[in-house]
């Protein structure tokens, strides 16, 4: 049985007054659930974060991360660096990294194998445009960005990744893919993992779905066969909503 896992991307959003306010009303309802809660919040909040939630069963993740682990990278942040700050999970692939700075394959690949050799879980983001659904070769794009990320990484390694399903077109957007849509797409992505991994890791791998998870659709899809937890954006910074969330992955 594979366990839930609810991860909070708040972008470049968030405050150390959300960290304390997150942390005094998600304490309580974890110590109910056995599933994972992850929040990822700006670097600069990193520390506040482990600060605050150590000894709960709030994990701290960071959003992005360099393949190279020290140099002249202005503005970039490492992995040793990371690990001061007490982060244990890292999310690479996003779209808008991918968007927005151009981020390759090749090159989250390395961020991948980078984070894995410092002891940090990575969340590997793979996820299609509209225009790729709509041209119907959704399923090639996702797994194209599946065997690129994983490729080449021992079993093992492999085995300490999350993937994160976010269709592109449902980020940010307010639209999201139906739960059968989503479903569809773990269940292929699973199919691949078994080819490019084992059936073992295929079968206890999560994968997790983003693309505007909110309070009113959580629990529906989360209820998926294939779909082992969520990855948060907006959502994830009202304190009212993120909860209810958390708790519809129980």
């Amino acid at each position: 049985m594979r366990a839930k896992l609810i991860a909070a991307n708040w972008k470049m959003n968030g405050s150390f007054a959300l960290i304390d306010s997150m942390h005094k009303v998600l304490s309580p309802l974890l110590k109910k659930t056995i599933f994972e809660v992850v929040i990822c919040p700006p670097d600069v909040l990193l520390s506040s974060m482990n600060n605050t939630v150590k000894g709960s069963r709030i994990a701290v993740g960071a959003q992005n991360v360099h393949s190279e682990t020290s140099g002249a990278f202005t503005g970039e942040t490492s992995a040793p660096l990371l690990q001061e700050c007490g982060v244990q999970w890292c999310i690479v692939g996003h779209s808008e990294r991918r968007i927005l700075f151009g981020e390759t394959d090749e090159f989250i690949r390395s961020k991948t194998e980078t984070l894995l050799k410092h002891g940090i879980r990575p969340i590997l983001c793979i996820g299609e445009t509209l225009e790729h659904r709509e041209s119907g070769n959704h399923e090639e794009v996702v797994i194209a960005q599946l065997v690129k990320g994983l490729s080449g990484l021992a079993v093992d390694d492999q085995k300490r990744c999350v993937l994160a399903y976010e269709p592109i077109w449902a980020i940010g957007t307010g639209k999201t893919a139906t739960p059968e849509q989503a479903n569809s797409m773990h269940k292929i992505i699973r199919k691949e993992l078994e080819s490019l991994a084992s059936s073992e890791a295929a079968e206890n791998m999560q994968i997790i779905y983003g693309g505007s998870v909110n309070a009113e659709n959580a629990k529906t899809l989360l209820s998926q066969s294939e779909i082992d937890g969520a990855l948060v954006g907006g959502a994830s910074l009202k304190i009212n909503a993120f909860p209810q969330i958390v708790a519809a992955g129980s």
